[in-house]
């Protein structure tokens, strides 16, 4: 593998998350050199003012890249969307984004790219199905945005509430993209080694089974990708630390979409706690979680799996 320093990123998107994750790359990601995808609605005066900025720092450069430049491309971060038009269905929506993710893998592969494809089009768990279909890459060189913030606020929430760092908890938010497939593995978190779970047990713990259902619910109702807002700031974040997870091989276990097998469903894109390193995703930690959390994960699977006969049967 090339140096840190030496990787090639690709931005494949013209709407602010591709910018903001743009500008942070420059002050986080130390690379040599950082591409903007060519494509039409791209802001070229947004591409001079980032070349601008570096001199601030004296660091790496923005270049607009080209379909060639996807030969050399180690990472391609996605964001690309259309935006939707007014009295526009869903359905239709999602058929536009679909040619158009369509279109941008195909430029890719035509070009010879055999790099990780990160992405955070939404809905990332139908999107990362797709790439996989499209492209023809390795399954764990394919991964999606997923519940990677969900678990953060997870975190932090649960943090607020047990008064403790969001460092020292672990736990996560599986299954997928849309609100009602969501769904908090409680069984799998712990603070400081004990159960979540052991702790709502004990009167002096500060947390019970209503908390629990509070915080539930106030992570369902925040939601980070509506069609009317993006969260640009809160993605693109979430964003450069998966890359700097990748560029240093940190090998953190973090809850992204891939392709898993459940029952005996198998390739169905959904959010599980995975190793992610320098050569993409090294290994799913399983399906560890109780009873219940196991029905719910088999029912978001089934759904997804519904979708997704839609979309490929036209």
């Amino acid at each position: 593998m090339a140096k840190k320093q030496d990787k090639k990123i690709m931005i494949v998107g013209t709407d602010d998350r591709a910018y903001q994750f743009g500008f942070l790359s420059m002050l986080k990601l130390k690379l040599a050199e950082v591409f903007f995808f060519q494509q039409n609605d791209l802001k070229e005066e947004f591409i001079h003012d980032l070349q601008y900025a570096t001199a601030f720092f004296s660091s790496g450069s923005f270049t607009i890249g080209h379909e060639k430049d996807f030969q050399t491309t180690d990472i391609m971060v996605i964001t690309a969307n259309e935006k939707k038009l007014e009295e526009e269905t869903d359905e239709n929506h999602l058929r536009r984004n679909i040619r158009l993710i369509r279109k941008i893998i195909k430029q890719a592969m035509a070009n010879g790219f055999n790099g990780i494809v990160l992405i955070a089009t939404e809905p990332t768990d139908i999107f990362t199905y797709l790439i996989w279909k499209f492209s023809g890459l390795p399954k764990e060189k394919i991964f999606g945005l997923g519940t990677y913030i969900d678990s953060v606020l997870f975190q932090q929430l649960l943090s607020q509430k047990l008064g403790i760092s969001p460092r020292d908890i672990n736990a996560f938010i599986i299954g997928g993209s849309s609100k009602e497939h969501k769904i908090a593995a409680w069984s799998r978190s712990n603070v400081g080694g004990n159960s979540i779970l052991s702790l709502t047990i004990d009167s002096d713990s500060g947390i019970d089974q209503e908390d629990m259902f509070e915080i539930e619910q106030k992570i369902l109702e925040k939601n980070l990708f509506s069609d009317t807002f993006t969260s640009p700031f809160t993605t693109a974040t979430a964003l450069i630390k998966l890359v700097q997870f990748m560029l240093t091989n940190e090998e953190a276990i973090v809850p992204l979409v891939h392709l898993a097998n459940i029952e005996k469903m198998t390739d169905i894109p959904l959010a599980l706690p995975v190793l992610l390193g320098e050569e993409g995703i090294r290994k799913t930690t399983g399906l560890n979680f109780s009873d219940l959390e196991k029905q719910e994960l088999l029912e978001a699977a089934k759904n997804i799996r519904a979708n997704l006969d839609w979309i490929e049967k036209g």
